[in-house]
């Protein structure tokens, strides 16, 4: 690396380490407490190299509806789950400009945090700064599109949990590469969850058995099916208060946890991160921070989706 190079990556590193307001600053001294008692000191596998991960924030802020009460909770929880696990060095940025491709590059792998909003497309302040990479917003949210794509397809890793789906919904190839698009939440309740493969690596957590949760809920459309997504954890419909309206899905297959190849690259996506003591459940954050050394090439998991069994659909 040469000097230049090395200058301009410091000031990167500076600029990407620094939000205009910092969200973990709004977790609770009590919130903080719980999140540190429950985050895994171990890891599951010794990672083959050190690893650098993104944790992405909404450049929305103001908009978000987990701007209070999960977003700062889930950031705290991811640093805290690199931090003290030795598996990742935690970055935490809300600047699009890291998604140029000279920047993107010195990650293993990304963490949309709940990230919502068009955040893949420059605002005109950021054009202030981009403006080098581009005429206009259209030329380098483009640039930006090709960026992220290129990034996963050459082996870069994703993790996206809850809303994160919601994110981007004018960029098919975002819900693409994730495996599925937002279509609601029926549940905000105590709901079964089931383990689709009770055996596969990354549901060590959950020690083989199913477990009820209290959390918003999610259903999913196209892209979403079976043949494209490995799935690891579903709704329990025969555990599970089925009389809530706006279920749109005739079914019955929820989806709550999957991976899923995407080129070289590799995808972990999950429903969970809504309300705030998701955020010290230690069953969850062991699984996430499985998911996490899972896309960054550490953990090794089955991820092609599964052929049906005998009478099972795919759809």
């Amino acid at each position: 690396m040469s000097h230049g190079s090395s200058h301009r990556y410091i000031l990167l590193a500076a600029a990407i380490l620094i939000l205009p307001a910092a969200a973990v600053g709004q977790v609770t001294e009590q919130q903080a407490t719980r999140i540190q008692s429950a985050v895994p000191y171990t890891t599951s596998v010794t990672p083959k190299k050190p690893r650098r991960v993104l944790i992405w924030n909404t450049p929305f802020m103001e908009q978000s509806p987990h701007k209070g009460y999960s977003i700062p909770q889930a950031e705290y929880a991811m640093k805290l789950l690199g931090e003290k696990s030795g598996a990742f060095e935690p970055v935490v940025s809300n600047d699009v400009a890291v998604y140029l491709p000279e920047n993107i590059k010195r990650f293993d792998a990304i963490i949309f945090n709940n990230s919502n909003g068009s955040w893949i497309r420059p605002t005109e302040k950021d054009m202030e700064r981009l403006k080098m990479h581009g005429p206009d917003q259209d030329a380098v949210e483009q640039l930006l599109r090709r960026s992220l794509l290129d990034f996963v397809r050459g082996g870069g890793g994703i993790v996206a949990y809850h809303h994160a789906i919601g994110g981007n919904t004018h960029w098919p190839e975002f819900h693409q590469m994730i495996g599925a698009a937002y279509w609601g939440h029926p549940w905000n309740e105590e709901v079964a969850v089931t383990l689709d493969e009770p055996n596969h690596p990354l549901l060590a957590a959950f020690g083989g058995e199913g477990f009820r949760l209290a959390e918003e809920i999610f259903q999913f459309r196209d892209p979403y099916s079976r043949k494209n997504v490995r799935v690891l954890l579903s709704l329990d419909t025969h555990k599970t208060n089925m009389t809530v309206p706006w279920i749109h899905r005739k079914d019955n297959d929820f989806a709550l946890a999957w991976v899923r190849p995407y080129g070289k690259g590799r995808v972990f996506y999950c429903a969970f991160g809504h309300r705030t003591e998701i955020w010290w459940n230690a069953a969850i954050l062991r699984f996430y921070l499985d998911g996490i050394q899972f896309v960054a090439g550490d953990l090794d998991s089955p991820m092609e989706p599964r052929r049906p069994d005998r009478g099972e659909s795919l759809e």
